[in-house]
């Protein structure tokens, strides 16, 4: 059975200004006897993430090193040489999201003043996945015969055929009708709506006419899966997040907000992986370790904030001791730290005053 992600209301923290969170790290870091640390992040590297960058250098007195690539795909192989330049670490990371919505795309206004998908990269991934989805939502019709929610089915989505290059819906039948077809219709086969999407959609479908409606979101994650070919053994970073959030696409596109929903999964498949790495294969000596992800959200290519959503914190390199965070907890051990103030300012940080 396929595991199912974090649900969206659980992710939806309330986010956090960027010094409050970076503020509230630094005391957890302190508190826990952190030192020597050095800061890293993975996140794209978009430009509405520069400022954030800087921000947590400032905070940790320490420029950040970059364990990510474009999407806010985590490179692991990276840890080896950050583990050279300090002693503990504290990593941030996780996707990135235009706060203004549309048709479920975030979007933010760039220096040049177009507004613009945010991030880019995943919207790339998404939009072939999500321009499926929707034609099929459109062209599967639901319509009242006999007193009975029929459904008709075009034939397209009824033929098999191989993976090809861009992705293609596979519906899974049993969930959407019963029974065998009843009669071929216009353009495909006619069915009895299954059992369970009659209970679940009772009120909807009681409006239900002779004239056909478009499934619209009717079409549930659970009643189809994506078909394309992927390479595995990809080195693209596009394609490399593209194949670990692939079995969870049905659930992406069908969310009210599918932009946000594939930065979350992103964030929970990239931090899971760092954990992992952690745990398992980075030689982490007696370090102490804290890893915060979350969702940037932007307002701005100059004004970020930050939801929490996972953590994990190591002490003197026992990784079977590690703690992990859910999203509330983590956001309730970062609320009982105090705010830390740097002791001079961020351009006497940027001229090497403090250093």
């Amino acid at each position: 059975m396929q595991i199912a992600p974090p649900a969206e209301s659980l992710l939806n923290q309330p986010p956090m200004e960027l010094m409050e969170l970076f503020g509230r790290m630094r005391s957890l870091a302190d508190a826990h006897g952190f030192s020597g640390v050095l800061p890293a992040v993975w996140q794209c590297s978009d430009e509405s993430q520069m400022i954030k960058k800087a921000l947590f250098g400032y905070v940790f007195n320490c420029p950040t090193f970059n364990l990510g690539r474009v999407g806010a795909l985590l490179d692991p192989t990276r840890l080896g040489p950050a583990a050279h330049h300090g002693r503990d670490l504290v990593i941030l990371g996780g996707s990135h999201l235009g706060a203004r919505e549309e048709a479920g795309i975030g979007m933010v206004e760039r220096v040049h003043g177009p507004v613009a998908p945010c991030c880019g990269k995943l919207r790339q991934i998404l939009w072939d996945y999500l321009l499926a989805y929707r034609r099929a939502a459109a062209l599967i019709t639901l319509f009242r015969e006999e007193d009975e929610p029929r459904i008709e089915i075009p034939y397209k989505y009824l033929f098999r055929k191989s993976p090809g290059d861009t992705p293609r819906i596979q519906l899974l039948l049993p969930r959407l009708t019963e029974g065998e077809e009843l009669r071929d219709g216009s353009r495909g086969k006619i069915y009895r709506l299954a059992p369970a999407m009659r209970h679940r959609h009772a009120d909807i479908l009681s409006q239900l006419g002779r004239e056909p409606q478009p499934i619209g979101p009717l079409l549930a994650a659970e009643s189809f899966v994506f078909e394309r070919r992927l390479d595995p053994d990809t080195y693209d970073p596009l394609k490399m997040i593209e194949f670990s959030v692939f079995d969870f696409l049905p659930e992406i596109v069908a969310s009210a907000h599918p932009h946000r929903r594939l930065a979350d999964i992103n964030t929970w498949r990239q931090f899971h992986r760092l954990a992992a790495y952690l745990t398992d294969s980075f030689d982490s000596g007696e370090r102490n370790i804290l890893v915060v992800a979350g969702l940037t959200i932007d307002h701005s290519i100059r004004r970020n904030l930050f939801q929490p959503q996972f953590g994990f914190l190591m002490k003197q390199g026992k990784s079977l001791q590690g703690t992990y965070f859910s999203p509330p907890e983590l956001v309730e051990l970062l609320c009982t730290q105090e705010v830390y103030r740097p002791k001079c300012s961020f351009l006497d940080y940027a001229a090497g005053v403090n250093s």
